[in-house]
């Protein structure tokens, strides 16, 4: 799959089409187009004469040919009023640390930080006209695959270049292709040998910056006989631990709605999971800190690295990045969050709790109040530790006969919480209980932090308290598990309960304490017992928080180091293995992250988006004899921008071209994106999805044009208009004589969100041959009242019901595309309804 991503800011910006930089470039072109122009774009490119000469021809041919006389009104269009080149820097780079500052800061804004470019086989970014940034993994160089810019690719392939350029789109085709070969820059090449099949990321990120800029980008891709270019996805095997708010949950249990822990240290909500099969390498991960955790993870899965930059454990620099699985080294750090509390968020010294008593006819409430002073998060560390609920009425502690002052320290939190006094058992087995007989204790126990060692668990509010409410939590559950081993000079903290593990931890790093989870299976009873191990280096401190005296032990004794935001565990090992599989991966909110196996993953790439005037593209596709290629495009240009782009690809015998296109930006698109079926069995398809909003006209669809016998095709076509705005499908099909047993179908569905928005389909059919089969279905719908009524009913707002209904209505599309552009689809699509985005 060669994917190429076109995107936009959301406009949150005072700018009217977004935000802006101030412009610095070499060269900026004056307005207007003529020969003197085009002439001066191929002398500042240095051009060989036969390029120069065809911008020459082209331009003459786009000043004869008229405007499009189908689609959507361009009379509005002032050719003189754009400039059609600016050079932003001297040369094409492949560091991003060579970038121009005022670019940089442009893509970070937008979302395209370092990190993410590293963990990226190839990346190309193109500011106004031209390339400033170009990198590529050496293994796809090794395989023969040339992934350029279009300058770059014309200076170091010319050949190719003049044998392919202009062959599937001619300057003749239309008024904007010939004005793309005139004045095109920038843009991307893609060849790809004869049976080579890439396994990795191609992207290409587009953004105008100037007012009144022209974007003309070119793109060629060929792929050679029975070659292969594809997108994975990172993903997780089976069975991998997923911390959520709840706890831990296996990755294929992850739904919709769950709330998981991200890099930045904080709980967010999935918004969309995935599994699909995979069959190639797994890398196996361990670490030092957890010792059940295996991180088992696709070659090219992301995770948050900080690599090893001195021989000893001790890592000052801590500098992360995101990294595939396979650019991992033994030694290197992974990485876990600590968790981040909000500074707005205020902690409030009192709960009101309601707590249901009876059934049926006696079915009443009890309120109860509580003051939550660090002394009742004591009592809490008491009751993770040594408590348990019985018959739902009774709340009970467990103390050995020895640990009688933490006996009447429960004895006397009792009775200042609840007002009672609690009963002293007998001793049994060196054990003692005291037990409160109070329903509504017992109940708000079992509802809020679970009544078994199954069941126990740690609620999010609990860890975003104070420090010295958590201090005294920390204390209690250390007094009731906890143990200092003396010879070794280590506190540990014990327990078959998982969730309290973690808490613990979680609470140690809050407060300043690096640890590590060990694991071990137990026989009799047969269980896992998980301790955390306190770091030596932080055996001061922890003895400060319990209230026992222990000496730090020798600073190189503990690989583990932290600072605000990270605790840092070095890998052990690293192994590799061929695996047939299903795999999981998920989407989150904002971060897009999160923790499994005990440490930090990314689900994908970051978006990017661009912005701003015209933007008249041409794509070239040359698919050989048994090859495939996918082209998939997220746009979303400001409403501002004329979108007119012709995309077309050539498919010579048993060869698949597939075409994935949204639409969401732009004043104006049109764009028909097609599959010239040439050879026997090939096969063409073209997924297509459109929103318009406002003051927006998305004229797109599809063309399949059937040459030899045995071709197939499809075409799905889905729209939505709102505020006004207006979509039209415009598709050809047609099938020339001799191309027997040819099949297409033609599917287009419009969704309109108001009685003032519009959708209109133009198909057209011309067949040549008696031995084919066609279909086409079309329909239009709106949503209806009673949709809304039965999802308000249920406590959905309007704007959130509309929203998913639209989703339910593009999902056939938008599960064919890959996860990361599933998701930004998804998300557009939300911005869109919520009128965030022009």
């Amino acid at each position: 799959m060669a994917t190429v991503i076109m995107k936009q800011q959301p406009l949150k910006d005072p700018y009217k089409y977004g935000f802006h930089e101030e412009e610095k470039y070499i060269f900026k072109s004056k307005k207007g187009l003529d020969a003197e122009v085009v002439a001066s774009i191929s002398g500042h490119k240095n051009e060989p004469e036969w390029m120069r000469e065809r911008r020459l021809k082209s331009y003459a041919t786009f000043v004869e040919k008229p405007m499009p006389q189908f689609g959507a009104d361009l009379s509005t269009i002032n050719f003189d009023d754009i400039f059609y080149y600016i050079k932003p820097t001297q040369n094409v780079v492949s560091s991003w640390d060579d970038v121009p500052a005022e670019i940089k800061n442009t893509y970070d804004k937008i979302g395209i930080p370092e990190a993410e470019k590293k963990f990226l086989a190839g990346v190309s970014a193109q500011y106004e006209s031209e390339v400033v940034y170009k990198s590529i993994q050496s293994a796809l160089t090794k395989k023969g695959v040339i992934f350029l810019d279009m300058d770059s690719g014309l200076r170091e392939y010319p050949e190719i270049i003049k044998q392919y350029f202009g062959t599937i789109i001619p300057a003749g085709d239309n008024k904007f292709s010939a004005l793309n070969t005139s004045v095109w820059s920038g843009g991307s090449f893609v060849y790809v040998p004869k049976g080579v099949r890439v396994d990795l990321p191609l992207q290409a990120y587009f953004r105008i910056n100037a007012a009144n800029m022209g974007q003309f980008e070119r793109t060629l891709i060929i792929a050679e006989e029975g070659s292969f270019v594809h997108y994975v996805e990172g993903c997780f095997l089976k069975g991998a631990r997923v911390k959520t708010a709840g706890g831990e949950k296996s990755i294929e249990q992850i739904t919709e709605g769950d709330m998981v822990f991200t890099h930045k240290g904080r709980y967010k909500k999935v918004y969309r999971t995935m599994k699909r099969p995979y069959k190639a390498k797994i890398y196996t991960i361990q670490y030092y800190g957890d010792s059940k955790a295996r991180l088992q993870v696709t070659a090219e899965h992301p995770l948050l690295i900080c690599k090893r930059t001195k021989k000893e454990y001790r890592n000052t620099q801590y500098t992360s990045q995101w990294l595939h699985a396979d650019q991992v080294e033994k030694d290197d750090y992974l990485v876990y969050p600590i968790l981040q509390t909000s500074k707005e968020k205020k902690f409030i010294p009192t709960k009101i709790v309601t707590i249901p008593f009876g059934i049926g006819r006696h079915k009443s409430e009890k309120v109860l109040h509580l003051s939550l002073d660090p002394d009742f998060y004591r009592l809490l560390g008491y009751f993770f530790a040594e408590g348990h609920i019985d018959n739902e009425h009774y709340l009970t502690f467990t103390f050995h006969i020895k640990e009688k002052e933490y006996l009447e320290d429960v004895k006397t939190l009792l009775h200042k919480y609840f007002k009672k006094d609690s009963i002293e058992g007998k001793v049994r087995n060196h054990g003692k209980t005291i037990t409160l007989c109070s329903t509504i204790a017992a109940r708000y126990f079992a509802m809020e932090f679970g009544s078994t060692n199954k069941t126990k668990h740690m609620p999010l509010w609990v860890l975003e308290s104070p420090q010295e409410h958590l201090r005294e939590l920390m204390k209690a559950m250390w007094r009731g598990d906890g143990s200092f081993d003396k010879k070794n000079n280590m506190f540990r903290y014990s327990s078959v309960t998982k969730s309290l593990i973690d808490g613990f931890r979680d609470i140690a790093l809050l407060l300043g304490v690096t640890s590590s989870i060990n694991s071990q299976n137990r026989k009799y009873p047969k269980q896992i017992m998980h301790t955390v191990v306190i770091s030596r280096t932080s055996n001061n401190l922890f003895g400060q928080i319990v209230g026992f005296s222990a000496k730090n032990g020798r600073k190189e004794g503990s690989p583990f180091f932290m600072d605000e935001q990270y605790i840092y565990l070095p890998i052990k090992s690293i192994g590799i293995r061929e695996a047939k599989t299903m795999v999981y991966n998920f989407s989150v909110e904002d971060d897009e992250s999160y923790v499994a196996e005990g440490v930090i993953s990314h689900n994908c790439t970051a978006p990017i988006y661009t912005t701003d005037s015209l933007h008249s593209a041409v794509v070239e596709i040359i698919v050989k004899k048994g090859a495939r290629v996918r082209y998939t495009t997220i746009q979303n240009w400001s409403t501002n921008v004329y979108n007119l782009v012709t995309k077309r690809a050539r498919v010579e015998e048993e060869g698949t071209m597939e075409w994935v296109d949204g639409n969401l930006g732009s004043k104006i698109t049109m764009k028909y994106p097609s599959v010239y079926l040439m050879g026997r069995k090939a096969r063409g398809e073209v997924l297509s999805i459109a929103y318009a909003g406002a003051g927006q006209h998305q004229d797109a669809g599809g063309k399949a044009i059937h040459v030899a016998p045995e071709t197939t095709s499809q075409i799905i076509s889905k729209s939505v208009s709102k505020d006004g705005g207006r979509t039209s499908y415009r598709g050809l099909v047609e099938i020339h004589k001799g191309a027997k047993g040819a099949k297409s179908k033609v599917v287009c569905d419009a969704l309109l969100l108001d009685p003032e928005s519009r959708s209109d389909t133009y198909p057209t059919m011309k067949i040549h041959e008696k031995d084919v089969t066609v279909e086409h279905e079309a329909t239009v719908s709106k949503i209806g009242d009673e949709q809304l009524f039965y999802l308000k009913s249920r406590g959905i707002a309007k704007d959130e019901a509309q929203s998913m209904i639209v989703n339910g209505f593009i999902e056939p599309i938008v599960k064919e595309l890959p996860l990361e552009y599933a998701v930004e689809m998804n998300r557009l699509i939300q911005l869109q309804m919520e009128g965030s985005v022009g």
